[in-house]
């Protein structure tokens, strides 16, 4: 199976390479800023990070899923690895699934890289899939991923209220998501919204 590479105008979304790793590692450090948004999800996150992009890494290519569960983000002017996108089964039986999308470079925040890579990863999905919807879920105490959702089109589908203790408060859980006709019909070309 062919390498898969998504390109925008910021970023690429493409398979994972043994060089990644050491960025990864860097990247997953708990003193990095990420980990206050989206730590309700991970725990301690960098051993398991670390651990399925090894798994990844040492599938060989005619052995990898389509559509692949995970893809690398990386900045498009130097290549450099900022995030990763996802995505996992919340249930086979009903053929729900379930989008994941971490910018770990602080630098990137707000530039649109996490749009911009959701968007690919949206119209990826629904290109490789005949899933009638895809959603993710946050929560309250990460305001730049439930703008990215707006932005592209996501409806808040579902709300949890102070489910969540975490960093000092209490927040909400909340659950976006986007139909593929919604999807079809922001999106005639195909990209997605900018």
């Amino acid at each position: 199976m062919d390498d898969v590479v998504l390109e925008g105008e910021k970023v690429r979304l493409r398979d994972w390479r043994p060089s990644d790793l050491s960025s990864l590692e860097d990247l997953l450090d708990p003193a990095r800023p990420w980990h206050k948004t989206n730590g309700p999800y991970f725990g301690t996150p960098a051993a398991a990070a670390v651990a399925s992009t090894a798994v990844e890494l040492t599938t060989t290519k005619a052995e990898r899923p389509d559509p692949r569960a995970g893809l690398a983000v990386c900045d498009l002017t130097d290549g450099r690895l900022i995030g990763r996108v996802s995505w996992y089964w919340e249930s086979r039986e009903t053929d729900w699934r379930r989008m994941g999308l971490v910018i770990y470079d602080e630098r990137c925040w707000g530039g649109g890289f996490g749009t911009e890579a959701l968007r690919l990863w949206t119209t990826y999905l629904f290109s490789r899939t005949d899933t009638l919807r895809l959603d993710f879920a946050t929560y309250s105490g990460n305001p730049g991923m439930i703008a990215v959702g707006r932005r592209l089109g996501f409806v808040e589908e579902g709300r949890f209220r102070r489910a969540r203790r975490w960093s000092g408060g209490v927040h909400d859980a909340v659950v976006y998501g986007v139909l593929r006709a919604e999807w079809e019909q922001l999106n005639p070309s195909g990209r997605g919204p900018a």
